[in-house]
């Protein structure tokens, strides 16, 4: 019963044109919520989705997640008629805070780079850096997306929406030793297409790791908000910095535009220096201060 209704589920999202990711995502949770109960999805009570959205070990963004996942499940249930309440409306509302950008600094991508990381590695963490892709869009470049005259590279963004962006002259430069007729990033084994994101993930993450960075909160997307943040630094725009990174809202944007590690170092900098006293000054004879 629950994988016909996941599968109904399923068409139903995709009638509201959300992303197969969303569907993935969303059928994941449930499949979870399925694991920590005795009863059916169907039959699951409003105690039962409380423990399961409040257990342990979850960040309030991801609980937020399960909320929303929770939420348009049991709202199609009642729209379709395989039950007559809804217990997620009941759920509590999960106030999770707002993201900051978790960005490397240009020291740590010029150590991952000199890491002694591969060829295709390095190619990755340009895509990262100089276009600001997502790990799925960098899994993904195939020699047809760079239009070499016109100076774009092509990606279908979150939302499974296709974008043309502007070209980067490094990764313009890179595109001539890549393939021009087939994935960047080609999938191992005998398989067909392009690696999964989860290899992306994993390759940048040890070219991390061999440049001793050690900081658990920068992660592969954290090359995405050294984008964004190194391009508010430099006063571009904000509407710009949204285009740049198919952001469908300007809100999103938005947690780049917090005043930067960078710019409050060169604020700090801003005060003359001083020679650090060695003696107290109390046996000599201090002037008067003119008011």
């Amino acid at each position: 019963m629950d994988d016909e209704v996941l599968g109904a589920f399923a068409a139903y999202q995709r009638a509201q044109d959300l992303s197969e990711n969303t569907i993935r995502n969303r059928a994941s949770i449930l499949r979870t919520l399925r694991a920590t109960t005795d009863t059916s999805l169907v039959d699951a009570t409003v105690t039962q989705l409380r423990t399961f959205q409040g257990r342990e070990g979850i960040k309030p963004g991801s609980r937020r997640t399960c909320r929303n996942a929770l939420t348009a499940f049991y709202t199609f249930l009642v729209e379709d008629g395989y039950r007559d309440d809804n217990p997620a409306a009941r759920l509590p509302v999960v106030r999770a805070p707002k993201g900051t950008a978790r960005p490397f600094t240009h020291e740590q991508v010029d150590a991952m780079l000199e890491s002694g990381a591969y060829a295709r590695t390095r190619a990755m963490i340009l895509l990262g850096y100089y276009q600001g892709f997502r790990v799925s869009s960098i899994a993904a470049v195939h020699g047809h997306d760079i239009d070499l005259l016109a100076g774009t590279i092509r990606s279908v963004v979150k939302g499974d929406k296709p974008l043309s962006f502007p070209l980067h002259p490094v990764i313009a430069e890179l595109s001539r030793l890549m393939p021009a007729d087939d994935w960047w990033f080609p999938a191992r084994a005998g398989h067909t297409g392009h690696i999964h994101s989860s290899s992306v993930t994993n390759l940048i993450t040890r070219a991390k790791h061999r440049a001793g960075i050690t900081d658990p909160q920068l992660t592969p997307h954290s090359l995405r908000h050294s984008f964004g943040t190194d391009l508010v630094d430099h006063e571009i725009d904000i509407r710009v910095v949204q285009e740049l990174m198919g952001h469908g809202s300007v809100a999103t944007t938005e947690i780049y535009t917090r005043v930067s590690a960078k710019r409050k170092r060169d604020a700090i900098h801003v005060l003359p220096p001083r020679a650090i006293p060695h003696r107290s000054g109390r046996n000599r004879d201090i002037p008067p201060v003119a008011a």
